[in-house]
């Protein structure tokens, strides 16, 4: 009997213990972006992007809520290299570096509200100038020539919300969720809205690497092994300003050139997710419409985003 109970006691334990295992609260990704990843000869527009990110589910909540922790770069040039002067610069110079927090709360309905803010710099002290020209000489591509003129250094602080919600879903191989965002600051302020179409086998939007929702503390923990699934989002912005094309919003110092931004921009991502235990992935094409009407075409890139779950 005593031996019985000590067998179920381990047996008792062993399985509180994996289902600790499973939880996996906590959740690491790397998302890289650049339009290299089409194969383009040369750079352009949006050129590169390169984001750090941490996330953590709350367990004390008693609703599925994450924290989580980003630190990101982004680099934007004109189309040509060789754009010197006023007239030739199509897009202006920026780096824009930024570090921001954002809290993802899960809501019936398969409803998803997050909302966060950061802080960022514009300019020379991104680090944006620093940084191609360092990876260009390491990958011996030519540099480009005007970043005398890029936007001045400015600090800015931004407000950020989004809301999604699945409307329809068969079977749980087809769903769509329409989503809406809103960004108010001092380097940007815009509306963003669309819906995204995914087929395939996916999670709910609460443990869902489509959302990076899939870190948890007991609540919504995933019911599929595997999301594999490919997805498309259209949607409109609407831009009211744009430091990284404006340069910041009261600190613009003298110099740069500066460009006035398209008031409806449309963004069109096509997509594959996939995700197993601990590890995450998302592949994307991007196309983007003129973000100002000086750009001499539309720009268009790839992102990569890998994620790892850990304790």
């Amino acid at each position: 009997m005593k031996l019985l109970l000590a067998i179920v006691c381990f047996l008792i334990c062993f399985c509180c213990i994996a289902q600790q295992e499973k939880l996996l609260r906590k959740e690491f990704s790397f998302t890289t972006e650049n339009d290299a990843f089409l194969f383009k000869i040369k750079d352009a527009y949006y050129t590169n992007g390169i984001f750090f990110n941490y996330r953590i589910a709350d367990s004390t909540s008693q609703r599925k809520k994450i924290h989580s922790f980003t630190l990101g770069q982004k680099i934007f040039t004109p189309a040509s290299r060789k754009a010197e002067t006023t007239n030739e610069i199509d897009r202006p110079y920026c780096g824009y570096l930024f570090m921001q927090y954002t809290q993802i709360n899960s809501y019936k309905k398969d409803a998803l509200l997050q909302w966060g803010g950061n802080i960022s710099l514009v300019g020379k002290a991104s680090l944006g100038e620093a940084l191609q020209n360092t990876y260009h000489k390491l990958l011996d591509y030519k540099r480009f020539e005007g970043w005398k003129y890029q936007v001045r250094n400015a600090m800015g602080l931004d407000l950020y919300g989004s809301y999604a919600q699945t409307l329809f879903h068969y079977r749980n191989t087809v769903k769509l969720v329409p989503l809406a965002e809103a960004t108010l600051g001092t380097n940007f302020t815009n509306i963003k809205a669309g819906a995204i179409f995914c087929l395939g086998a996916f999670e709910k939007n609460n443990r869902s690497a489509l959302f990076n929702t899939r870190a948890s503390s007991g609540y919504a923990l995933p019911e599929k092994k595997t999301e594999l699934f490919v997805y498309t989002y259209p949607a409109w912005i609407l831009q009211v300003y744009n430091a990284t094309l404006q340069g910041g919003l009261f600190s613009k110092g003298t110099g740069a050139v500066l460009a006035k931004p398209e008031t409806w921009v449309f963004e069109q991502r096509l997509g594959i997710c996939f995700a197993q235990d601990r590890f995450s992935s998302r592949i994307e094409f991007v196309h983007q419409s003129k973000e100002t009407a000086i750009q001499l075409t539309a720009q268009n890139y790839g992102s990569l985003q890998i994620g790892i779950r850990m304790f």
